[in-house]
């Protein structure tokens, strides 16, 4: 009697972690799987929309901006969409600027008709941008931890700039132990912005968080980022340009061949 032939082992699907905020980064998860990988969301900030009646000043309601500027999809919902909805047919002459395509998408599914985006992703693509025409009237819409650094930037440029932060970002839940391993045991790392990074060494420590960066690529959205993950050490990093979900999965997929050779 012939024995058997051993058993077929199959090694497991790579692991893909993606560190953002909520609502960040939406159709990759479905696009990864569907190519079979799996997929760990970890939630790096809680966002807390600031009462419209906090920063919508009276310049605000008297008159729009020439050119609204957004750098993120919590902007359009903390700020753009109560804006819209109080000082409602205002804004026909203003034009919004998101950092990349998923802003983009986010202010035209809030109605938004004038949308523009940089030739690159992020908000010194925007800086640049807007550096090209004559002073204007901007609106910027922020978060408390972005800073004020891109108005002071826009101001240089001889733009007058109304910069009003309408959400704040707060601390994320607690990582559960299991979470905390398969972040560690990840094939490849996706983290969207500075703030995603410093709320990752505030979840893991500083330990965990040197394992990770000396062991797991890397991958983010814009320079800012990159030149964060540098500090915190990590050693593989690259930039992934925001686009569509199937285009940044496959992005991710050329990542993951090196991340498993």
């Amino acid at each position: 009697m012939s024995a058997l032939p051993p058993p077929v082992r199959r090694s497991p699907p790579p692991t893909v972690v993606l560190a953002a905020a909520p609502g960040s980064l939406d159709g990759v998860d479905e696009c990864l799987r569907k190519r079979r990988v799996r997929v760990l969301r970890i939630a790096t900030v809680s966002v807390r929309p600031v009462p419209a009646t906090k920063w919508l000043t009276a310049a605000l309601e008297r008159a729009s901006p020439d050119t609204v500027v957004v750098t993120s999809r919590a902007g359009v919902e903390a700020g753009v969409r109560p804006w819209l909805r109080a000082i409602p047919g205002r804004t026909r002459r203003s034009e919004f600027w998101g950092v990349g395509p998923r802003t983009a998408r986010a202010l035209r599914d809030a109605g938004v008709r004038r949308v523009r985006t940089p030739g690159k992703v992020g908000a010194a693509a925007v800086v640049r941008s807007l550096g090209r025409r004559p002073p204007r009237v901007i609106l910027h819409l922020r978060s408390d931890r972005a800073g004020p650094g891109l108005a002071r930037s826009l101001r240089r440029q001889g733009h007058r700039v109304l910069d009003r932060v309408v959400y704040r970002l707060g601390a994320p839940p607690r990582l559960p132990v299991g979470v905390r391993r398969r972040l560690a045991a990840a094939h490849l790392l996706v983290v969207t912005s500075p703030s995603g990074l410093v709320s990752l060494r505030r979840l893991l420590g500083h330990a965990a968080l040197a394992r990770i960066a000396r062991d797991v690529r890397l991958v983010v959205l814009g320079e800012r980022s990159r030149f964060a993950a540098r500090r915190l050490g990590f050693r593989a990093v690259s930039i992934a340009p925001a686009s569509t979900a199937q285009r940044f999965t496959g992005r991710l997929l050329r990542e993951l061949r090196h991340a498993t050779a």
